[in-house]
């Protein structure tokens, strides 16, 4: 029986957290055209980048795959006081105004402007939530509308928040934001009725409690078990928690107590399951959901699914614009796969001027320069043949015409230079004769530095 290995499951599930490199891009994008639309209507210029910046979990840099965007756009004062001079709620006029003139950009997205916000719902599942804001004179921060209560306008220091959370994670050498990452997958998972910034702010105050030796050493196993544990004993004596700044209070809905009672005892059955790493895995997806890896090996028909589902196809492939499309499939193959399919672990170690040669799987976002190269291995197998198939993908890799995606025989060694920023994925495939008996897959997300 296999032993649960926490480093390695743990900084797996926050690569899987992060919001992919496709996602980003179109993200910016969206902020750019959003940004330039403001500047027409409001201040009279074309810049895509000047008024606007983003906040909320993305500003804090604690945003997950799944994360609204929020962006604050600013307005010139002269906006303010037209609207402040509106009979009734004003500030509802104000967020009706810039529903109305993102609509003609995006008529047929989903916009709506209430609260404090005006929100838009694309049709590919990414939300953004803009804040007009208006800088306050004098002071630090900014005056948001407030439709509530016939309509009033209130403070908000973004920068401040984003400042205190930052000096936080760089005190405990980045733990902070990464847990806080891990705790939304937690919300998500669990229907937890708590926001982004509650989050950050009941991290912010509990790393300051936890009794950790190293942290260098921290795991993130023990880290979840004892912040369940504290919130547990918080919310059963408090529903309120203050803000990051001290400047207001944020209120605790009353479930999160039960929750993370059941969190607390699940996260405590994991680590005393430690041994049997199916049932640890298991427990630690009840928490923080599909996005926690498996690496116990499945047995029969249930691992030929496994693959199956995980093998790319030209079904499931997104949209490849104007690139080339050079991409080969299994499908395209007069292969069988097996019935007794093993999934194997694809090794990736990065060589790199500067850099001690080590696993890619110590990296979050893998580092590169100039002459860096990846070497792939997998355990080699008597009478078996080795395929491999490396992948660009996001529109960087679709507008530089550079998808790749071939299958060439190799062996049980690859050797890739590094020559594409942006994510790969690596597969590779056993054969006896014709019929795949293995199959492996890896993520490579690559940065410039």
């Amino acid at each position: 029986m296999k032993e649960f290995d926490a480093k390695k499951h743990f900084l797996k599930f926050i690569r899987n957290l992060k919001t992919s490199d496709e996602q980003e891009e179109i993200i910016l994008k969206r902020v750019a055209k959003i940004t330039k639309v403001i500047n027409l209507e409001y201040w009279e210029i074309h810049s895509e980048s000047k008024n606007s910046t983003l906040v909320g979990s993305y500003g804090r840099g604690t945003a997950i795959n799944l994360s609204d965007v929020d962006l604050l756009i600013k307005l010139p004062e002269n906006q303010k006081q037209r609207f402040t001079t509106y009979l009734n709620n004003g500030q509802s006029a104000l967020l009706q105004d810039i529903k109305s003139k993102l609509k003609e950009v995006y008529p047929t997205s989903q916009i709506k402007g209430d609260g404090q916000i005006v929100s838009i719902k694309f049709s590919d599942g990414i939300g953004f939530e803009i804040l007009p804001a208006f800088p306050i004179l004098g002071e630090d921060g900014y005056e948001f509308p407030d439709t509530h209560n016939k309509g009033s306008w209130k403070k908000t220091n973004p920068d401040r928040d984003q400042q205190l959370l930052t000096a936080k994670n760089k005190q405990y050498k980045g733990i902070v934001k990464k847990f806080a990452k891990m705790l939304r997958a937690w919300k998500n998972n669990n229907n937890v009725k708590i926001s982004g910034i509650t989050i950050d702010v009941l991290v912010y105050n509990f790393v300051d409690t936890w009794n950790i030796d190293s942290i260098e050493s921290c795991e993130f196993d023990e880290m979840s078990r004892d912040f369940f544990k504290w919130l547990y004993n918080f919310t059963e004596c408090q529903n309120v928690i203050t803000s990051l700044d001290n400047s207001y209070n944020i209120s605790l809905d009353e479930s999160i107590n039960s929750k993370a009672s059941t969190a607390w005892n699940r996260a405590q059955k994991a680590i005393k399951e430690y041994a049997n790493k199916s049932t640890a895995e298991n427990e630690w997806i009840k928490i923080y959901g599909k996005k926690f890896p498996i690496y116990e090996t499945q047995k029969g028909n249930e691992t030929k699914n496994i693959v199956i589902n995980s093998i790319s196809n030209r079904k499931k492939r997104k949209p490849i614009g104007n690139a080339k499309d050079t991409e080969e499939f299994l499908e395209d193959k007069d292969w069988a796969i097996s019935e007794h399919i093993k999934i194997v672990t694809i090794n990736a170690e990065l060589e790199m001027n500067g850099f001690r040669k080590g696993s890619i799987r110590n990296f979050l976002k893998i580092p590169i320069k100039t002459n860096s190269k990846i070497n792939f291995f997998v355990s080699p197998h008597r009478n078996i043949t080795w395929y491999w198939k490396i992948r660009n993908v996001g529109e960087t890799a679709n507008r530089k015409d550079n998808i790749r995606g071939q299958i060439l025989k190799g062996t049980n060694q690859h050797t890739e230079p590094i020559n594409f920023k942006g994510t790969h994925y690596v597969e590779a495939y056993g054969l006896s004769e014709k019929t795949v008996e293995y199959f492996g897959k890896i993520e490579v997300p690559l940065e410039d530095i």
